[in-house]
């Protein structure tokens, strides 16, 4: 299995070099949010790729309308979209290159060119800031004008939408699309002369509303659940920096209070349960609570642990943490006369 990153070899080059080299196998790509995306190549042309979540649950169902496209016609053009938005990306992440597609054969079946889509993501990543800007409100109403029938099932899922004069985030949601993919869509419907976008919708945007909610949520301190909205979110449309920017708000806040309930300079020590695979509270450790575990010799204190393990500061706080309330842990403070 290849390997690498994603800042010093972009998706870009990693497409240019699958392409040149005439690659096989899968490639997974990790943007750092979500699941990894993965494509399986071969001779030059991306063959299938990662199912694409139903619209029409999740957050879909937070949407006032439902199309009446099967949910598997729309799957090819999803997995297209979601192929050019991991060019719009922020920079950063990782690849694997896997030789063989063992474990992935429940991904969509495509026929798409690597250069063509290489091609298709550099020039959508040019026309996305004209784009974004052209449609400042997501709260702005989709309206049909025409009585024609686009050919593809995505376009025709989105003028149903118009048709219903639902607003742009709503028929996102709907149709689980990023904003960057639902614009597109939108700009191809225009072209066509069947529906352009007016005026303010009545009702609040949806997704303006969810986001509203987790903030109120991180001001309660339930940042877990905050979380979940967010990385909800973003997992619809990864490259919304607003809404990343409000995770890594929110995670900060987290960590902060975190180290309020687990001292950086206290010294954790296990309990002999956590050595024991059959004591009953070891058996709901997780790998990554092991893993923290591991790091836990009673020398290093919190802050040094946070530092030495793989995972993420966030995360290795709260397994510190869930192992404290579990009675698998205690926290000694060097300070404290013995």
């Amino acid at each position: 299995m290849l390997q690498g990153d994603l800042t010093t070899f972009p998706l870009p080059d990693l497409f240019q070099w699958i392409d040149h080299g005439r690659r096989s196998g899968v490639v997974e790509i990790d943007v750092g949010e979500g699941a990894p995306y993965w494509l399986e190549v071969q001779d030059r042309r991306i063959v299938a790729a990662a199912r694409p979540p139903d619209g029409q649950a999740g957050l879909g169902s937070l949407a006032g309308w439902a199309h009446a496209e099967r949910p598997e016609a729309l799957w090819a053009e999803a997995c297209a979209d979601r192929i050019v938005d991991l060019f719009l990306a922020p920079p950063g992440g990782r690849f694997a290159l896997a030789d063989g597609a063992a474990g992935f054969e429940d991904g969509v079946a495509l026929d798409l060119g690597v250069a063509q889509m290489t091609l298709e993501g550099l020039r959508r990543l040019d026309e996305w800031p004209d784009l974004d800007r052209r449609y400042p409100s997501e709260s702005a109403l989709l309206c049909a004008t025409g009585a024609g029938q686009p050919r593809t099932a995505g376009l025709r899922a989105l003028l149903d939408a118009a048709r219903r004069r639902v607003s742009i985030a709503e028929a996102r949601l709907a149709l689980h699309l990023s904003r960057p993919a639902v614009l597109r869509r939108i700009e191809a419907l225009r072209e066509l002369g069947l529906a352009h976008v007016e005026g303010v919708a009545p009702r609040a945007d949806p997704v303006s509303s969810l986001i509203d909610k987790a903030q109120v949520l991180v001001e309660l301190r339930q940042f877990d659940e905050a979380a979940i909205v967010f990385k909800s979110l973003l997992a619809a449309d990864p490259s919304d920096r607003r809404v990343r920017n409000l995770l890594r708000e929110a995670e900060r806040e987290q960590v902060a209070a975190l180290y309020e309930e687990l001292s950086p300079m206290a010294v954790p020590v296990l309990a002999g349960a956590v050595a024991s695979p059959d004591a009953p509270a070891a058996r709901r450790l997780s790998s990554a609570d092991r893993e923290v575990a591991s790091r836990v010799n009673g020398s290093w204190d919190v802050a040094s642990i946070a530092l030495a393990c793989p995972l993420r500061e966030v995360e290795t706080l709260k397994v510190l943490r869930k192992l404290l309330r579990l009675g698998l842990l205690d926290l000694v403070d060097p300070g404290r006369p013995a």
